[in-house]
């Protein structure tokens, strides 16, 4: 008799007839005579003595000891999920099933399970033909064919720091901004991995898998059963826990209330009512994995070098898509660019860009360029969220446009300021003790630590703490008392302490270098958008201010040489610019990738890193990828294919190269990049989504309108798809220009049509192809983006 094989069947315990199904396929399984010659045990979870025990425990202890873990996915649930993330973590053979004669299964997994897992399922309808489908399959034969390749069951380098990775929720709630800055003042604060679903929706397996085992604990914040979108993102969320579990994570799971938790995970999981509540959780949960962490810390060390000389797929490095994950090596292969330089030069760039474009990437080159020679102080102001509606309700109060102009401008003086001051203070302290302070450094710190009740609190405190002083300013009828309640709420007197005691730490220093990021964090669907969009034109305005104020010298005041960068997607300036003076005279950059040799230089640098010193970028493009793919080399192929952006070209990449190493391919092959261009193709739909103007919300509606056999659409048509679509009349340019904006639609020129790199370029093509088709008595016409073709169907 042949060693037992054993099969850990998970599924939810509700609909009945649903566990009916699978308990009456596995009786019929353990009649089969294949399965008692191969002596196969299919035991569904109901079957395992509980009594008595912790039901978790008892679980997971049955994965460990089984060779296979099957799950039925047609109702999606989370205790199966997190079970499903376990045994991907032990490298289990997996076996998914689906009852595909239920409404909507095939639809809900594709959305959920395909993107993140690459992994096919078995259909069935009735007990038979499920136990059939496990007979052909046979998964007793293929157990070395895990969703995780041999290369994982090896620890990676760690970070130097230790690492927390954050399943951030897609809601910017207080208790998920306040626990990111809490998280920012720890241990973790110099290397923080945050998976924000908001700014890169599509993430793979293989992506958490390496972030996972780098990280020394995860934290998995999950959404109330009352937030909007809470079940996609819990579900997904639960399988990621799951994860952490399997490769021995401290693990820390948040929840906000309502939520009702379930079996398999409750014991790692905290239900919070409110931020503080949540802030005061994860403290605790910090204090006890501290030491520990503390421990590994010292004892760690980078991984050396591969001195190997042979190609292998599974070393080929492509770097994150998201900057924010890899800014501890982005400087081994970051491609300097025009913009970059354009940055660099100063003293002050608004850096413009669509989303993926790089412009992260470029604030954390500037950062470590700065930072090298030791001789530049750099301060990044990445606000993580804003407080809204005590600002309308603040600005709302203040009727004349002067004086709200005066109050924004106050309010990001303060906090600037005050981001500078703490960055100093913190960069003193941070220093050696060999490292001998100065008279003025001394003074500095103790001024700041008397003030640390005002200015060294996290940017969102410092902003409600400023939002509540001017509270009731509208009860004040003239112009000078709103200006003195201003000025006295929002410190202006310390403002001018902070400044001079700046020019007598920084005055050493070649320059003071400050970058500010993140400003579209709170750009979402809602009334603050007017609010938001006069606070970006505010800082717009007053950085200059700032600029010509660290100028200032005299006998009091030290001037100190500052350069600025406001990183902004390029959509929201148009949103905001006409509330900007003088608009024309901003310095602005715009981050563009209209040349194909660029991108697929920042590529070949990132591919580079993974192959051998000896060999060369076409050694690994004839090494581990086709010579041509439906045609055409693979290179093209991918520039063809992906958005031409950064982060697209990369997740494109990764994704077959993640294919190939699943199915136990040497090389990419052909059908890895095809299957990589079909999981893709969903990937740029989502993400060209969140270009929508938040106060319109039709753009996904539109998007689907396109789906069929024509690629290519008149200026008619589309008109008629924007009125089913339910988008009003006078916004009708609007949606047109945003599609042309995204590059979702072409426009057609005389010889090709050709997709637009930022708004001025796409308002020049669109006049010269309404002249042509004005002439030729007809409309313009439009071509829909290669990259959008399989989502939506497209030949």
């Amino acid at each position: 008799m042949p060693k037992q094989l054993r099969i850990f069947y998970a599924h939810p315990y509700q609909p009945a007839n649903l566990r009916e199904t699978i308990d009456a396929a596995a009786r019929r399984l353990k009649g089969n005579p294949v399965i008692r010659q191969k002596n196969v045990d299919v035991r569904p979870w109901t079957e395992n003595p509980i009594s008595g025990r912790s039901l978790i425990t008892t679980v997971l202890r049955q994965i460990d000891r089984y060779n296979i873990f099957a799950c039925d996915l047609t109702y999606p649930n989370e205790n199966v999920n997190f079970e499903l993330g376990y045994a991907i973590a032990k490298f289990k053979r997996i076996f998914a099933s689906l009852n595909t004669s239920i409404q909507g299964a095939d639809r809900e997994y594709r959305q959920l399970y395909f993107p993140l897992l690459n992994m096919g399922y078995t259909a069935y309808d009735n007990h038979e033909n499920l136990a059939d489908s496990i007979l052909t399959e046979r998964p007793w034969d293929s157990l070395s064919h895990t969703l995780l390749d041999n290369r994982y069951r090896q620890q990676l380098a760690r970070f130097e720091d230790p690492t927390l990775m954050y399943i951030k929720p897609p809601l910017n709630t207080d208790s998920v901004l306040a626990i990111q800055e809490e998280f920012g003042r720890s241990l973790f604060q110099h290397s923080l991995i945050v998976d924000n679903p908001n700014e890169y929706s599509s993430q793979i397996l293989q992506w958490y898998v390496e972030k996972l085992l780098t990280a020394d604990a995860v934290v998995v914040h999950l959404l109330g059963s009352d937030h909007a979108n809470h079940g996609p993102y819990n579900l997904k969320s639960s399988i990621i826990a799951g994860l952490a579990m399997g490769f021995g994570r401290p693990l820390l799971m948040l929840a906000h209330e309502p939520y009702e938790s379930p079996l398999d995970y409750e014991r790692w999981l905290s239900v919070h009512d409110t931020a503080e509540t949540c802030v005061q959780i994860a403290k605790s949960w910090l204090d006890q994995i501290t030491p520990t962490l503390m421990h590994r810390r010292s004892n760690r060390q980078r991984a050396a070098t591969s001195t190997s000389t042979i190609l292998d797929l599974r070393n080929l490095f492509l770097g994150e898509p998201v900057a924010e994950h890899e800014a501890d090596r982005l400087y081994e292969y970051f491609v300097e660019t025009s913009s970059y330089y354009d940055a660099a030069r100063g003293p002050l760039t608004i850096l413009l860009g669509r989303r993926g474009t790089g412009k992260t990437a470029i604030l954390y080159a500037l950062r470590s360029d700065k930072l090298k020679t030791g001789q530049n102080h750099v301060t990044v102001l990445k606000p993580i969220g804003y407080e809204t509606h005590g600002l309308i309700r603040v600005l709302e109060e203040v009727r004349q446009k002067s004086e709200r102009g005066f109050l924004i401008e106050s309010l990001w003086k303060y906090l600037i300021y005050s981001e500078i001051a703490m960055s100093a203070a913190d960069s003193i302290r941070e220093r050696s003790v060999y490292h001998e302070r100065s008279r003025e450094e001394t003074a500095f710190l103790n001024y700041i630590d008397s003030k640390s009740d005002d200015l060294s609190l996290p940017f969102s405190v410092r902003l409600d703490s400023a939002v509540a002083s001017l509270e009731g300013i509208g009860t004040i009828s003239d112009a000078t008392g709103q200006r003195i309640k201003i000025s006295e709420g929002l410190h202006d007197a310390a403002i001018n302490d902070v400044r001079r005691h700046l020019g007598e730490v920084l005055a050493d220093y070649q320059s003071l270098t400050l970058l500010i990021d993140g400003l579209d964090e709170p750009w979402g669907p809602g009334e603050h958008i007017p609010i938001l969009a006069e606070l970006i034109a505010g800082l717009l305005s007053v950085v200059q201010s700032i600029l010509n104020d660290f100028k200032r010298s005299s006998s009091r005041v030290k001037p100190v040489d500052t350069k600025v960068t406001v990183l902004l997607r390029s959509d929201i300036f148009a949103f905001v610019q006409h509330l900007i003076p003088e608009q024309d005279k901003l310095p602005v950059v715009r981050v563009t990738w209209n040349d194909q040799a660029q991108l697929r230089r920042v590529l070949e640098e990132r591919m580079l890193l993974g192959a051998p010193r000896t060999r060369s970028i076409s050694d690994v493009w004839s090494g581990l990828f086709p010579e041509q793919v439906v045609g055409v080399t693979p290179e093209e192929f991918i520039l063809r294919t992906a958005l031409p952006r950064p982060r697209d070209i990369i997740h494109l990449v990764r994704s077959a190269v993640s294919s190939a190493i699943n199915r136990g391919h040497q090389s990419v092959q052909a059908e890895d990049l095809l299957s990589a261009r079909e999981q893709y193709s969903g990937y740029a739909f989502d993400s060209i989504l969140k270009e929508d103007d938040p106060t319109k919300g039709k753009l996904e509606s539109v998007l689907y309108q396109f789906a069929g056999p024509n690629k290519v659409v008149d200026l008619n048509e589309i008109e008629n798809i924007f009125a089913s679509s339910g988008v009003e009349e006078c916004d009708t340019n609007f949606y047109l220009d945003l599609l042309c904006d995204i590059s979702f639609l072409g426009i057609e020129s005389r010889d090709a049509f050709r997709y637009s790199i930022n708004e001025e370029d796409r308002r020049s093509l669109r006049n010269v192809a309404g002249v042509i088709a004005s002439r030729e008595q007809r409309h313009e016409r439009f071509e829909i983006n290669p990259a959008f073709y399989q989502v939506l169907q497209i030949e």
